[in-house]
C-alpha cells in the first residue's frame, strides 16, 4: 500500500463510517476498565501482514472492486 490510510475521523470518511466508530468506540470505553489513568485504553494485535497487501483505496468498496478490502474494513 503506498498511501497513507486516512483516519475515519476525516470529513472525507462517510457519515456511516463516523458513526460506526464513534458507537464503536463508546461500546469499548464502556466494557473495557483502564489499567492506569490514561486517556484511553490502548489495544495491541498482531495480523498476518500479508493479508493487508491489496486494498481497494476508498471508504467503501463496490460491486465491482477487488479486493473488497477498503478503509471501513480496516478501522473496524
Amino acid at each position: 500500500m503506498s498511501s497513507v490510510l486516512p483516519s475515519f475521523s476525516d470529513p472525507s470518511a462517510p457519515i456511516a463510517v463516523r458513526e460506526e466508530m464513534a458507537t464503536l468506540r463508546a461500546a469499548l470505553d464502556a466494557a473495557l476498565p483502564r489499567k492506569r489513568p490514561l486517556d484511553r485504553n490502548l489495544l495491541v494485535a498482531t495480523w498476518n501482514l500479508k493479508d493487508f497487501g491489496s486494498l481497494t483505496c476508498k471508504w467503501e468498496a463496490g460491486a465491482a472492486d477487488s479486493p473488497k478490502r477498503d478503509y471501513r474494513a480496516l478501522w473496524a
